[in-house]
C-alpha cells in the first residue's frame, strides 16, 4: 500500500492545474479520482483502517466538512459549491493517508521517499520558474481556477510572471515559500539552506509575487538574527554566512533592477490601482451585511452578488471566501480542528522555528484566495510539519548534510 500511497502523493504535488490542461486532463476530475483513491487506500484493508481510526484529528475534520454537506444539501445550496467542498475535504483525507506513519517513530524508508519527492518539487517548481522568466515563456499555461475560463493572461502590465507547475503565481509562491521556510529553519547545515533559500527565492522573484518576496526577506532577516545570537555556531560560519548573504542580496539586487526580476514589488502605482488596493477593497463586503448574515454560508450565486457589489471580479482573501461560501461557525470550527490536530507536531519545532513556520504560512495565505481554490497548499505545509521535526528531519538526511 505504501507504493500506491506514494505514487498518490506524487501525483498531488507534480500535476498542477496547467500540467493537467496540458495532458487534456479537467482538473476536477482528477481531484474526484485522487479522493475516490485515497479512500480506496484506506478502506483496502484492515490494517489501514486500524491506521485510520487512531487518527481523531483528521477524522474529526473530516465529520465536520460532511456534516456541512449535509447542511447544505438540506438547505438547496450544495450544488453550486461541491468543487469547493471537495477542496476543503481532499486535504485531511490525503493526509490521513500517511499521518499515523509520520507521527510514529517506524517506516523511515516511506519518509525519506516522500521527503525527496518535497525536495524534487522544490528543485523542479523553482528551476521551472527560473527558466521560464529568463526566457519570457510558459512550459505550461497559466490556469487560474478562480476564473471560470479557467485561462488567464499571460500579458500583463506588471510584467512577466512565471507560472511553473501549479498554474497560479501566487500558488507557486505559496508552496515554495512554505518549502523555503521549513529548509532555511531546518537541521541542515548553513551553507547548505542559505544555498536553497537563495534557489528558491530566486523562484519567488520569477514568479513576481510581492508578499511572498516580503516574507522571504523576513525569514532570512529572522534566521540572520537568531544566527547571531547562536553561541553553537563558530565565528567563521558567521562570517562565511553574512559574506554569502550579502554577495546573494547584491546579485537579486542587480537581477532586479536590469532585468526587472521581481519588478511588481516596486511598482507603487500597482497598490493604488490593483491588485494591493482590491486586497483592502474586500473588506468593504462586511459594511454592507452584519455579522449574522454570514454566520451559516451562502449559494455561489450569492457568493458572486456580493462579491460584485464592491466591484470586485476576484476576491483575493481565502478566509472571506470561505466565511461567505460556508459561514463563520464552520470557519471557527475548522480552524479550531486544524490547531488542535497541529499542537502534537508544533510541539516538535523549538516554538521559535514553529511560530515562524507557522506563523509565515497564515500570513502569505491570507493575503490571497490560493487555500479557496487549491488543496495543494495546505497538504504540503502538513507534509513539512511532519518530517522537518528534528527528531524526524535528521533519519531523513544523510548525516553529512546536518549540523552536529
Amino acid at each position: 500500500m505504501e507504493k500506491l500511497k506514494l505514487l498518490i502523493i506524487i501525483a498531488v504535488l507534480f500535476c498542477g492545474a496547467n500540467v493537467l490542461s496540458s495532458l487534456h486532463v479537467p482538473s476536477h476530475m482528477f481531484m474526484y479520482a485522487i479522493l475516490l483513491a485515497s479512500c480506496f487506500t484506506i478502506l483496502f484493508s484492515k490494517r489501514e483502517i486500524r491506521r485510520a481510526s487512531r487518527r481523531k484529528g483528521e477524522l474529526s475534520i473530516i465529520a465536520l466538512i460532511i456534516i456541512t454537506l449535509m447542511y447544505r444539501y438540506l438547505a438547496g445550496i450544495l450544488e453550486d459549491s461541491i468543487r469547493n467542498a471537495m477542496i476543503l475535504l481532499i486535504t485531511p483525507i490525503l493526509f490521513l493517508l500517511v499521518s499515523d506513519v509520520f507521527f510514529g517513530k517506524g517506516d523511515v524508508m516511506f519518509k525519506r521517499r516522500v521527503f525527496k519527492a518535497l525536495l524534487i518539487l522544490f528543485f523542479i517548481e523553482s528551476g521551472l520558474a527560473i527558466i521560464e522568466f529568463a526566457f519570457k515563456g510558459h512550459i505550461f499555461p497559466w490556469i487560474d481556477t478562480t476564473f471560470e475560463s479557467n485561462l488567464y493572461s499571460a500579458h500583463l502590465k506588471s510584467g512577466f510572471r512565471s507560472v511553473a507547475l501549479h498554474g497560479s503565481p501566487l500558488t507557486n509562491a505559496l508552496i515554495i515559500t512554505v518549502l523555503n521556510t521549513f529548509l532555511i529553519n531546518s537541521e541542515l547545515k548553513d551553507k547548505y539552506k542559505l544555498s536553497l533559500w537563495l534557489f528558491g527565492f530566486a523562484a519567488i522573484l520569477a514568479f513576481n509575487a510581492r508578499a511572498a518576496t516580503i516574507l522571504n526577506v523576513s525569514v532570512l532577516f529572522i534566521y540572520l538574527i537568531k544566527l547571531t545570537f547562536n553561541t553553537r555556531t563558530h565565528g567563521a560560519i558567521k562570517i562565511a554566512v553574512y559574506f554569502g548573504a550579502t554577495m546573494a542580496i547584491g546579485l537579486v539586487t542587480y537581477l532586479v533592477v536590469f532585468y526587472n526580476l521581481g519588478d511588481r514589488l516596486f511598482n507603487d502605482k500597482l497598490f493604488d490601482e490593483a491588485s494591493g488596493q482590491k486586497r483592502l477593497d474586500v473588506f468593504a463586503i462586511f459594511e454592507y451585511h452584519d455579522l449574522g448574515y454570514f454566520f451559516f454560508g451562502h449559494p455561489m450565486k450569492d457568493f458572486t452578488i456580493i462579491q460584485e457589489s464592491v466591484g470586485l471580479l476576484i476576491i483575493e482573501n481565502f478566509w472571506v471566501c470561505e466565511i461567505i461560501l460556508f459561514g463563520i461557525v464552520f470557519v471557527v470550527a475548522l480552524v479550531f480542528l486544524y490547531v488542535k490536530l497541529l499542537i502534537p507536531y508544533f510541539r516538535g519545532f523549538p516554538w521559535v522555528t514553529g511560530g515562524l513556520v507557522c506563523g509565515s504560512f497564515i500570513a502569505l495565505a491570507s493575503t490571497n484566495n490560493s487555500l479557496y481554490t487549491q488543496y495543494i497548499p495546505l497538504f504540503v505545509f502538513l507534509l513539512c510539519m511532519s518530517l522537518f521535526r528534528p527528531n524526524t528531519f535528521k533519519y531523513l538526511v544523510p548525516p553529512r548534510y546536518i549540523k552536529q
